[in-house]
């Protein structure tokens, strides 16, 4: 029978550490999988009764929080607030993608505004003097029911 050599113990290098922390803090907080591919779902979650189509009037051009639109529904900034808001995004500086400025800037929106989403929402319907609730869809629930709330108080 020939002796066996036996290793050494594993060792937990410093670097080993940083790239299991690493890899944990990325399947947690789901950063890897959304940061690679922003529109994960629909932007738009349209009600029942509105259309994906352009709205039916749409007099100028709209804005997202201090950032221009680039489309009457705002679809990529609501996309992006949203995310940040299912993500927990505190430091609009996390916010970077190289696949859409829009997405991105939705989600500086959230993570600089010190309002809830449902104020935002409400906000973004007011500065855009909203009337159709249709428009409300893609930035999250609670971004819709304050959008909503004012297209049904404020609207007319």
């Amino acid at each position: 029978m020939t002796a066996r050599t036996q290793r050494p113990p594993a060792r937990l290098t410093p670097r080993l550490l940083w790239m299991l922390w690493l890899g944990w803090v990325s399947i947690t907080t789901g950063h890897a999988a959304a940061a690679a591919s922003p529109k994960t779902r629909p932007a738009i979650a349209a009600a029942p009764n509105c259309s994906a189509g352009p709205p039916a009037r749409d007099p100028m051009p709209r804005g997202f929080l201090g950032y221009a639109c680039r489309d009457a529904r705002c679809t990529s900034h609501k996309a992006g607030f949203d995310w940040a808001e299912r993500n927990g995004i505190a430091d609009g500086r996390s916010c970077v993608t190289r696949n859409d400025v829009a997405f991105a800037e939705g989600c500086r929106a959230y993570a600089d505004e010190a309002v809830t989403a449902e104020q935002a929402g409400f906000r973004w319907a007011r500065e855009n003097d909203l009337g159709d609730s249709c428009l409300c869809a893609g930035g999250g629930a609670a971004f819709e029911a304050g959008c909503e709330a004012y297209v049904r108080g404020f609207a007319d």
